[in-house]
């Protein structure tokens, strides 16, 4: 691809996080484009449904957070350290992200489930590691992970206040995955 197109493919797609997030999943595809300053055909030149926009914004929603769960996976040392630098990039990160937990589409391409599969390993290994640990001594399990990031990194919450308010859940949340 072009370094052109693959400047409009970016836009296109920080347009259609902002515009989606902004009016819903049914946005029209023209404010997609004018936000991203291309013409409608540009858009459908990258992504020819709607399906395959909003797929591209889940795939690129999973990538991220399996990059934010690999960097602490490495440096945090227990599990409860890696959940809480993990989910605390995704607090941070949530108006970057559509996730079918948030009210994104359901995962539709093998690509998109290839990635959110990636992401329950790495998921599954830090659950591993506090049980090891010790970190960890209550069922914990990847849903209960993914419905902790839904409900704490919700995409409309915006401000100070609610990064305080999803930052003291998270330190209960984990503390308490510790109390047998």
């Amino acid at each position: 691809m072009r370094s052109d197109a693959l400047r409009n493919r970016e836009r296109l797609a920080r347009a259609a996080m902002r515009a989606v997030h902004r009016e819903g999943l049914a946005v029209p595809m023209a404010t997609i484009a004018a936000e991203a300053g291309v013409g409608v055909g540009t858009l459908y030149r990258h992504f020819p449904t709607r399906d395959d926009l909003l797929d591209e914004l889940t795939y690129r929603s999973f990538g991220l957070m399996l990059e934010r769960i690999r960097y602490p996976r490495a440096l945090a040392g227990t599990a409860t350290a890696t959940f809480r630098m993990f989910l605390t990039a995704v607090i941070g990160d949530r108006h970057d992200m559509l996730l079918p937990s948030t009210g994104g589409p359901a995962v539709a391409s093998q690509r998109t489930r290839a990635v959110q599969r990636q992401l329950h390993r790495e998921i599954e290994a830090v659950i591993a590691l506090g049980v090891e640990d010790g970190t960890i001594q209550r069922e914990v399990n990847v849903s209960d992970i993914a419905w902790l990031g839904a409900t704490l990194a919700p995409p409309g919450r915006t401000g100070k206040a609610w990064d305080a308010i999803a930052l003291r859940l998270l330190d209960t949340y984990l503390a308490g995955m510790g109390v047998s």
